[in-house]
């Protein structure tokens, strides 16, 4: 691997994923022309819907590494080819884009590459939410996707945030959705260095004995008393002054998907070069009773996937720098030998 695609990848390699699950896998055709494939036993698959969010994250890494490629001075052109649906489940490979470099075809972009280094998820209490400008430069950008994005009120923010706490606790009553998040989540540092992916108890803002212990027993979740001290604990970060905002757009194709995850990475690089974190509300997307009430919170009567569906909901403002979640190398990952 020469040194300007070593670059390139290490700075790609640094893209949201849900759970930190990395699923992305590169196949180097050449030193310019790369193949894009999702690996599916990394994506969520215990909620149905989680399926076509794997077009999210697909859509969410081709924006990210145009923009990588711009703060190194390259340009970056993809093709896509997205599978169907009903191949996304199960485990393996399948290819779902290409794209080529042109490298050092323009200066640098230094400003793009500070926001790359600063971009990630902060679940710390926020100081304060975002300026007016950002907020409108935001949904702007969903406006030009054809999308609706929305700020909510204060008090709504509150709630939100609130029946993101309960869609967490009540999906560990789900069989196949705790078992998927125990896989994913990491209850030491120790467990955190080896495997380098998955939600960290530090990032979480959790003690990871006490998240360990509420997986494995989470019946006490519904015990009077101490379940409301458990929601307590895991909510003391998350009632401060953020704002939250949701955006609605059409979400029945596997096009559809893809666009509103270029659309997220694009509200998200907005917010990240202003300084703000973010934090998504994936829970309500998965969890069909919290994604009901978030509908009669925000006066939603109408959802249509051919229309208007809730694909997004985050807070976002100023807060202490979050502990940084760990990547898989390159080398051992995202550039794989076929």
């Amino acid at each position: 691997m020469n040194d300007r695609i070593q670059k390139l990848l290490e700075l790609a390699n640094r893209y949201p994923s849900p759970h930190n699950g990395q699923p992305i896998e590169l196949e180097a055709l050449s030193d310019t022309t790369f193949k894009v494939y999702f690996q599916r036993s990394r994506g969520l698959q215990a909620a149905e819907v989680s399926l076509l969010f794997s077009y999210v994250t697909m859509g969410v890494f081709l924006r990210h590494i145009e923009l990588c490629a711009q703060a190194l001075g390259h340009k970056l052109q993809y093709k896509l080819a997205l599978p169907q649906l009903s191949d996304i489940k199960g485990e393996g490979l399948i290819n779902f884009a290409a794209f080529e470099v042109e490298y050092d075809v323009a200066e640098p972009d230094s400003t793009v590459h500070d926001m790359l280094l600063f971009r990630q998820t902060s679940r710390k209490k926020y100081d304060e939410g975002l300026d007016e400008d950002t907020s409108k430069r935001t949904i702007e950008i969903a406006r030009q996707a054809n999308m609706k994005l929305v700020k909510m009120n204060r008090k709504d923010t509150h709630q939100a945030i609130w029946l993101n706490q309960r869609a967490v606790f009540d999906d560990m009553f789900d069989d196949a959705v705790r078992k998927e998040l125990n896989s994913w989540l990491r209850y030491t540092k120790a467990e955190k260095e080896a495997k380098q992916d998955g939600l960290a108890y530090d990032c979480m803002e959790l003690n990871g004995r006490a998240m360990k212990f509420i997986v494995k027993h989470y019946k006490i979740l519904r015990m009077p008393g101490l379940g409301n001290v458990l929601k307590r604990y895991y909510l003391r970060t998350m009632s401060d002054n953020s704002d939250a905002f949701y955006l609605l757009t059409p979400f029945s194709t596997e096009q559809e998907a893809f666009n509103v995850g270029e659309a997220v990475m694009r509200i998200w690089e907005t917010i990240a070069s202003k300084g703000y974190y973010l934090h998504p509300f994936g829970t309500i997307m998965s969890n069909v009773a919290a994604h009901t009430d978030f509908l009669k919170l925000a006066h939603i009567e109408d959802e249509d996937v051919t229309k208007n569906f809730l694909v997004f909901i985050y807070r976002a403002g100023k807060s202490e720098a979050p502990n940084s979640s760990l990547r898989i190398p390159v080398a051992n990952h995202l550039l794989k030998e076929f």
